[in-house]
């Protein structure tokens, strides 16, 4: 059986993974990542740091 790839983890079990998330840059981050981008091959590269999103919360028993 093929799986896509791209599929999500709710997809494939029906549970919600905040894990599974692409990366993302706060403003200021992007700010920083715009002051120190150069143009590499024709495209823009940034070695500015990003964030993840947090773990899901774990329910307490």
């Amino acid at each position: 059986m093929r799986t896509n790839g791209y599929a999500t983890n709710y997809t494939r079990t029906g549970k919600i993974d905040m894990l599974n998330k692409k990366p993302f840059r706060t403003a200021a981050q992007k700010a920083e990542a715009r002051r120190t981008a150069r143009l590499v091959d024709g495209r823009y590269v940034s070695g500015a740091p990003v964030s993840y999103h947090r773990a899901a919360a774990r329910p307490q028993a």
